[in-house]
């Protein structure tokens, strides 16, 4: 074998292997809506998910979370969902009609959102280990 088939077969190798996930990682995901299709989707799923008619609303399970919701304008609605142990979430929404859905799984994540104008619909998605 060559050096250059040897090298190549060792990365190769070291790409296939699984890597065990290092303490306190964490990933995340945002979806933000484009579109008044979009809009209406993201509306439907945060009634389904928080079926109550309150402008901001808390779902927390496991030990350790805490949320904090600021919001001004008209129409506004925010669900922060915690499943898990010791997440952080602050909102801050401004405007009018608004949709904000932040749900946190896993283990010890942080986020801070802030959403300004009118129509915005946003689901973030960030998990921990």
């Amino acid at each position: 074998m060559t050096r250059k088939t040897i090298t190549a077969l060792l990365i190769g190798l070291s790409l296939a292997l699984p890597v065990p996930a290092v303490a306190g990682g964490s990933f995340g995901v945002t979806i933000t809506a484009e579109s008044r299709e979009g809009r209406q989707a993201i509306n439907r799923f945060l009634r389904l998910y928080a079926a109550g008619s309150a402008a901001a609303e808390v779902v927390q399970k496991g030990k350790g979370n805490a949320a904090a919701i600021s919001q001004s304008g008209r129409g506004n609605r925010t669900v922060v969902s915690q499943q898990g142990d010791d997440h952080a979430a602050s909102v801050v929404q401004t405007g009018r009609r608004n949709r904000l859905g932040v749900f946190q799984f896993g283990e010890g994540t942080s986020v801070d959102v802030t959403q300004r104008g009118k129509k915005g619909a946003a689901l973030v998605f960030i998990g921990g280990w």
